[in-house]
């Protein structure tokens, strides 16, 4: 066999291994990473039930109604109101569930009251965390005082102590900076990211005129099932014929079921993997005549497969949120860096499995061959 011929033989081994392996790789970090997000979720949003109303008004006096029922840890008033201003808004494709923003304006924001910014699940689960200043607390009710995410901060170079003007339906609003979070946008993130600012309860109540509320949140005690606290709720004299109940499950089961339909899809892929990649080798392989090429052919596999390590982390990153971001989620970089330092051993240990096989069955049926000719 002549040079040539022989370097293009282990140059096309050199690659078939490596987008194998990589594949193969890529499978197995993207399952457990999805297996991963399935455990964070399940412990995240199913004890929490969301009381909202046909007409986008909750009165304060049937929020309070609920709190009194067994199993109710803490509870969370929610007030938003729409908002716009001259301030330069981020671009995010990510739009709130709840609240839509009219005519999808750039210069539209989001001013969130709650009773308590650190029930708020973003914050709870750290996909939001202070940067700079702090959050807001009871001492905060009545005053102007706002919390701003940082992309926001960053874009219209403002900073903990400047003012910022809003317009709503219902009048100006005069809003001082007292803190900045960094938002990291994770799959079950309920904000409009970036361009929400948080403000008191009161603040927000003020600018609707109203002292009503948008929704609430009731956090329920692990051991009790929010299908018990909607059927022990809806015996309470509040017309229910206006008024919602929904339990989170169904967000999360909505989120979840998009990480479960890849981990069933992932199953056999890696083997499927396998037996092409080895098909594709052992023709390679055959061409290579000479015994003593088997040690040459090792370290081939062995370059091949150290590369995979390297690039196939990185690689299942950039796959699993090109995925995601057709829904509108990204995996946290948080998230990202779990997975490789609690997942990449064990992945490691399976990869080179796969490649033991991979190798010695092609090394094994080659030979078998030669001497059967």
């Amino acid at each position: 066999m002549s040079k040539g011929k022989e370097c293009l033989h282990y140059l096309a081994l050199f690659l078939i291994v490596l987008i194998t392996m990589n594949m193969i790789m890529m499978c197995l970090f993207i399952k457990q990473g999805s297996l991963q997000v399935i455990n964070k979720y399940k412990k995240q949003l199913k004890y929490e039930v969301t009381l909202t109303s046909n007409n986008g008004s909750v009165s304060l006096t049937d929020a309070k109604e609920l709190t009194h029922l067994k199993g109710v840890k803490a509870y969370n008033y929610e007030q938003l109101v729409n908002a716009s201003s001259s301030l330069q808004s981020v671009n995010t494709r990510l739009s709130f569930p709840r609240i839509h923003l009219k005519d999808n304006q750039e210069d539209s924001f989001l001013l969130a009251g709650y009773s308590s910014m650190t029930l708020i699940q973003d914050f709870d689960s750290k996909e939001y965390q202070l940067k700079e200043g702090r959050l807001l607390t009871s001492k905060d009710e009545n005053t102007s005082n706002a919390v701003i995410s940082y992309a926001l901060a960053k874009n219209n170079n403002l900073s903990i102590g400047d003012t910022i003007q809003f317009k709503t339906e219902k009048g100006d609003v005069s809003l001082s900076i007292v803190g900045i979070y960094k938002n990291k946008v994770g799959l079950l993130s309920r904000l409009k990211p970036y361009n929400t600012i948080f403000i008191s309860l009161s603040k927000a109540q003020a600018l609707s005129h109203t002292e009503s509320l948008s929704s609430v949140t009731y956090y329920l005690n692990k051991e009790d099932k929010t299908e018990d606290f909607i059927k022990e709720a809806q015996k309470t004299p509040l017309d229910w014929n206006q008024l919602q109940l929904t339990s989170n499950d169904a967000q999360y089961n909505a989120c979840v079921s998009i990480f479960e339909n890849i981990c069933d899809k992932l199953k056999t892929l890696p083997f499927i993997l396998l037996i092409t990649g080895s098909f594709l080798l052992i023709l390679v392989y055959i061409g290579l005549s000479k015994k003593q090429n088997l040690l040459k052919t090792l370290i081939v596999f062995i370059i091949a497969l150290s590369i995979s390590f390297f690039t196939s982390p990185n690689l299942s990153k950039y796959t699993i949120n090109t995925s995601l971001s057709r829904h509108d989620m990204t995996i946290s970089q948080k998230e990202i860096r779990k997975i490789k330092t609690v997942y990449t051993p064990k992945i490691l240990v399976e990869t080179v499995g796969f490649a033991s096989i991979m190798y010695l069955e092609t090394v094994i049926i080659t030979y078998k061959k030669k001497i059967s000719a």
